[in-house]
């Protein structure tokens, strides 16, 4: 496999096996290291896994986040093997269920289950750092409509209505030269959509309200809510029922523009044009030149 993904793609890949997923991810880091060739694999019961685990610590486990790390350091839990020889019924009972799931992981019993990319998102977000910081409400606009037009897209590929919708704005947590400032805001629909203009309105009202004068920005983003749908669509006791030719309308011109976006390439029709040299495009220093889809960047041969 690593062979054939390197001779077709150029592309160096490592590969880890394990019996369950859990013990897999850590086998596949492990691959990245000097003396397996990228490919490792870890028996559960082995000596070997064994010593890997008791120095691994709890927080490059696949599935502990930071925050359950500090609260199993205050159990006395700070290595993989550690958490593998602890009770899972009395860290189900201080956390979750899906801790309980990583300790019998960790012993070789495969019980994580694998997403299943058919089933349609409870949420979709889009959110991208800048490329410089920003204290511009330009540049906060322009981002946010540029990540709602991509949200409402995505919603409309898996067929869904979203009833509500968050914005949130950010600076640098580690500058701690600059004043910090984060907020969020959720502003419901008026009723049930997938209208990338309605998102963006209001999306844009969102921001209106978190935005604060004087901070460099970071990051901002939005996240679609309670998304349903169409069969299953549901409208508030205020909202104002939509009528079927307004909808049918609608539905034709997001079609249109998808269809136009998907057979002559991304952006090609959008919601405003974004201003060129902005702060909130990423750099993109270090990207590989697009010999095969761009013609700026087109290889030269000097002979």
């Amino acid at each position: 496999m690593r062979h054939q993904v390197r001779r077709d793609t150029g592309i160096p890949i490592s590969i880890g096996l394990s019996t369950s997923k859990t013990l897999a991810k850590i086998a596949n880091h492990r691959a990245k290291k000097k003396g397996f060739d990228g490919v490792a694999i870890m028996h559960p019961d082995s000596d070997d896994t064994r010593a890997f685990l008791q120095q691994l610590p709890v927080t490059e486990i696949w599935g502990v986040a930071g925050r359950s790390a500090v609260r199993l350091r205050t159990l006395g839990i700070e290595t993989a093997w550690q958490l593998r020889e602890s009770s899972p019924k009395h860290l189900r009972k201080h956390f979750s269920v899906v801790m309980e799931r990583i300790v019998w992981e960790l012993r070789g019993d495969d019980c994580i289950p694998l997403d299943d990319m058919t089933q349609p998102k409870q949420q979709i977000m889009v959110s991208r750092s800048f490329g410089r910081l920003t204290s511009n409400k330009v540049d906060l606009h322009e981002a946010i409509r540029v990540h709602t037009s991509r949200a409402g897209e995505k919603l409309r590929k898996q067929q869904g209505l979203a009833q509500a919708i968050m914005v949130f704005v950010r600076t640098n947590r580690f500058r701690s030269d600059l004043p910090s400032y984060s907020k969020s805001l959720v502003v419901p629909l008026p009723h049930p959509t997938d209208d990338s203009r309605e998102l963006v309105r209001a999306a844009m009202a969102g921001l209106e309200r978190i935005f604060k004068e004087g901070i460099r920005y970071q990051k901002c983003g939005v996240m679609l809510m309670d998304l349903c749908d169409h069969d299953n669509e549901q409208l508030g006791l205020l909202a104002e029922p939509i009528s079927d030719e307004k909808r049918a309308k609608n539905e034709r011109l997001m079609a249109t523009l998808d269809m136009l976006n998907r057979e002559h390439g991304k952006n090609t029709v959008r919601l405003g044009m974004p201003r060129k040299m902005n702060a909130w495009e990423l750099r993109c220093e270090h990207r590989t030149p697009r010999y095969t889809t761009s013609w700026s960047e087109l290889a030269i041969a000097i002979t």
